[in-house]
């Protein structure tokens, strides 16, 4: 009955009638562990409660949280439209069965500061690293460093990203 229950309740949250404030109180008091300061809009899928939200996060349209593993998002963090997180696999089988029954589940962490791009599918295991800005439409298959800027399929380092804003703005001599 537990999992009817959560079914019925996640298809009211994922609802576009429901206001954002009043959304993100029912996840509160329905036993998410959801910063009071984060929101969460419309169309999110949250196939269970292993889920932690840090303060002042902004999840975007469409989001999808398969539910088998836990998810751990840090404070400050931004994920952008229709972002995917897996946290279930299997194992590869013999030529009769490739994809056998069984399924490994594996935690999903990300990073305080981080940006999530639209799009962006992060799978089972995967941890990504403060301050990391992940591309529209990457596959992140293995877990990130610190301050980089991931894109494809499978993500890669594109490059270090500053570590003060200072070096992301043009200085005074147009340079």
């Amino acid at each position: 009955m537990g999992d009817f229950v959560h079914r019925v309740t996640d298809a009211l949250l994922r609802s576009e009638l429901l206001p954002v404030g009043v959304r993100m109180r029912v996840m509160r008091l329905t036993g998410y562990d959801v910063a009071p300061s984060s929101c969460l809009w419309a169309g999110a899928v949250l196939r269970s409660k292993k889920l932690s939200i840090g303060p002042n996060v902004f999840i975007n349209v469409g989001f999808f949280h398969d539910g088998f593993e836990a998810l751990r998002i840090g404070g400050n963090v931004r994920i952008g439209q229709y972002v995917r997180i897996i946290t279930a696999t299997h194992e590869i089988g013999p030529p009769h069965q490739r994809g056998l029954v069984e399924v490994v589940g594996k935690p999903v962490e990300i990073g305080q500061g981080s940006w999530i791009g639209c799009g962006v599918i992060i799978l089972p295991g995967v941890t990504i690293a403060p301050g990391c800005v992940i591309a529209a439409g990457a596959v992140v298959t293995k877990s990130t460093e610190p301050d980089g800027l991931y894109a494809g399929s499978p993500a890669r380092l594109v490059r270090e990203l500053p570590l003060n804003t200072q070096e992301l703005l043009p200085n005074e001599a147009g340079e």
